[in-house]
């Protein structure tokens, strides 16, 4: 809108895009918003020359800011460990199973009674919790998806289920007389989980006490997949289980392989005459 709101559609051109985008570069806006934007904008344009609005969509070959991959914030278990004990006992059932299972906070906060399967000990992804309430689909056709879980956080969600409806959400809000509601992010991360952050600490390879990364709720996500990542579990299974639509959202985990570099490393090794400097 503060660009485009007085401009006519069909005068707009591949250059004055180009340009736009250009503008905002210049204005220090970061790439990932500038990506927001222009999608936005590409995808109004596609609807019109469906609509016959215009005759050629002018969002073609328009060069975006390049945006940073960031290595994925994942907690260690000692860590994760900290932040559970400052957990009150609901959350910690909560977390425990964010952790194990990897489900995005709308899958998890969207999570239903009748979803899980205790007797083959799984879980299934279909309702989500969002700003509009309930949706009856997750976020892509990837997301609908079986979850295993281990034993001990079974027994831990049945502690917390057992009293539940069927239909019943599993994780709602506490609050003497606002008990039951749907979660909503923002107030559970200010009243929850930052809270819990400022407290945990934990104590590193040197002995010394240090406080947990300020890392936000999406890392138990992230905590997940590095976890299973480590301890040799094949990105394509990681994929599946975490409901990535592409392979390449996965692969920001392969460094954290155990053989990420042995081929490389083995290669070197076989070498008959390596370079070698005096000592």
């Amino acid at each position: 809108m503060p660009h485009w709101a007085d401009w006519e559609m069909r005068a707009v051109t591949r250059m004055d895009v180009q340009s736009w985008i250009r503008s905002l570069v210049e204005k220090g806006v970061g790439a990932a918003a500038i990506k927001r934007a222009y999608n936005l904008t590409s995808s109004i344009m596609r609807a019109a020359v469906d609509d016959d609005v215009i005759a050629l969509s002018p969002c073609r070959r328009i060069d975006l800011p390049q945006i940073a991959v960031k290595p994925p914030q994942w907690f260690t278990t000692d860590q994760a460990q900290s932040i559970l004990d400052e957990l009150p006992a609901p959350w910690q059932t909560m977390c425990l199973l964010g952790v194990y299972t990897g489900l995005r906070w709308g899958e998890l906060s969207g999570l239903h009674r009748h979803r899980i399967d205790q007797r083959r000990s799984r879980l299934f992804v279909v309702e989500v919790n969002t700003k509009r309430g309930i949706k009856e689909y997750p976020k892509s056709s990837r997301s609908r998806r079986e979850v295993p879980l281990p034993a001990h956080v079974l027994e831990a969600l049945e502690r917390h289920i057992y009293r539940l409806d069927r239909d019943a959400v599993v994780f709602t809000t506490v609050t003497k007389g606002r008990a039951g509601r749907l979660l909503d992010d923002g107030n559970w991360r200010r009243q929850t989980w930052w809270p819990a952050i400022e407290k945990a600490h934990y104590f590193d390879d040197d002995g010394e006490q240090q406080l947990v990364p300020h890392y936000p709720p999406h890392s138990m996500r992230h905590t997940c997949a590095s976890w299973l990542v480590q301890k040799g579990v094949s990105l394509y299974e990681v994929q599946h289980l975490l409901g990535h639509e592409s392979f390449q959202t996965t692969q920001r985990y392969a460094h954290l392989q155990p053989d990420a570099h042995k081929a490389v490393l083995g290669a070197w090794e076989r070498m008959e005459t390596p370079l070698t400097i005096a000592a």
